[in-house]
């Protein structure tokens, strides 16, 4: 099990299901495949096709490679924005700070970069958001991380950034941010050093780390869109229409904002809009300690996320914690299939390290030390063509290939 307290006894939530590749997801107009983006491969002038992120040359030092990276909150906003029509208060934005700030970090590190500067992009439909309220209680999420971040020596700089009114294309408002960040060339890590008997070291996403004020649902900011739909009650969008596409037929949940579930500990709505975990100083202390072949950023795509990283790579999880409580209700309510609940959410696992198996005590302790529980899910070996993915687990056996 994982260390610092996650519970891997069994559930009562449902695990019989016909786990074909379904489409839940899909069925709300999210491709968790995310077709047509290799499109822009062939604009990308990257130093390493296939590491994590694109790494480009820097224009003044070519020691360096340099990272330009943009992601956003997902549609978590919008169960931010439910807590503000339903309470008037504004404080439930600020959160989405350290969600922005986290899902751009966390893909940088996963090449060994070291991140410099962020900005933001905020769009709003001023009709529906106040402007005032809504930027104020960002900045003030935006500080609050920043200066968490910098008294544990992981400085970041804040550039400011752009806020757009466009209630002709926003229905309620969306938040990114865009990172600039740095890595010596001779240090990154792009995962083609993976060799057959690694070991896969996974991060848990839920629980308290020495970083956070309170429990973490787990979820961070993938497959929002499917667990808002299958949890919360049909009485929201009656009540604020902005937050439905006409085309979806969603919100058939039996929840509402401050249902209390016992198996999670807290509220539906407090589990939605858990922020994500920062792993940025963790992974750095590691870095600093041991070798690490490659890093995985569980977010868009899951426990399958590691397919696009290093070449002819099978991986193989074969002993994955129990899913924290929030996905196995989400599956539950929704009935999807487990292969897809794989595929869209971190299932517990926010990041993954592949290292040698001579690392695991160094990699645990710092784990420890942040009070991130830490555990072996898994080994690689060689694939004879591209990478695939074989995830066995008491839910069933899956594959996957890239």
């Amino acid at each position: 099990m994982f260390k610092n307290g996650i519970n891997n006894s069994k559930s009562n939530f449902n695990v019989n299901d016909n786990d074909n590749d379904g489409g839940k997801y899909e069925s709300l107009g999210v491709d968790v495949h995310k077709t047509g983006i290799y499109s822009f491969k062939r604009v990308i002038d990257e130093l390493f096709p296939g590491s994590f992120c694109p790494i480009l040359k820097h224009p003044l030092d070519p020691s360096k490679g340099i990272i330009l990276h943009e992601d956003g909150a997902g549609t978590k906003p919008i169960v931010s924005y439910l807590f503000y029509k339903e309470t008037n208060d504004p404080k439930y934005f600020s959160g989405l700070a350290k969600d922005v700030i986290a899902m751009n970090v966390d893909d940088v590190i996963c090449v060994g970069a070291t991140p410099l500067a962020i900005s933001d992009y905020i769009a709003l439909n001023p009709f529906v958001v106040k402007k005032e309220e809504l930027l104020g209680a960002l900045a003030e999420g935006f500080s609050t991380v920043l200066h968490e971040l910098r008294c544990i020596g992981s400085d970041l700089t804040f550039c400011g950034g752009e806020t757009a009114e466009l209630p002709d294309i926003i229905r309620t408002f969306d938040v990114s941010g865009t990172v600039y960040a740095e890595v010596p060339i001779k240090y990154v890590i792009t995962g083609s050093q993976i060799c057959p008997g690694d070991i896969i070291v996974g991060l848990r996403s839920g629980g308290r780390s020495s970083l956070e004020d309170r429990e973490n649902s787990g979820l961070m900011c993938n497959g929002i869109t499917l667990a808002r739909h299958v949890l919360l009650s049909s009485e929201y969008p009656e009540k604020y229409p902005e937050i439905l596409c006409p085309d979806v037929k969603g919100y058939r949940g039996r929840y509402k904002l401050d249902s209390y579930v016992d198996e999670l500990g807290m509220t539906v709505g407090e589990a939605l809009i858990s922020p994500t975990r920062i792993y940025m100083p963790l992974i750095q202390e590691i870095l600093r300690k041991v070798e690490v072949k490659a890093l995985v950023h569980n977010t868009g795509g899951g426990l399958t996320k590691c397919l696009r990283v290093g070449r002819g790579v099978s991986y193989i999880k074969d002993s994955l914690p129990e899913p924290d409580p929030i996905f196995q209700l989400i599956q539950k309510e929704g009935k999807v299939g487990w292969k897809e609940m794989y595929q869209v959410f971190n299932m517990g696992v926010g990041m993954e390290l592949v290292i040698g198996k001579e690392s695991i005590d160094q990699v645990i302790d710092v784990c420890d030390k942040f009070r991130v529980g830490a555990q072996k899910i898994g080994r690689c070996e060689r694939s004879s063509g591209g990478n695939s993915l074989l995830i066995k687990s008491r839910m069933g056996t899956f594959n996957y290939v890239s």
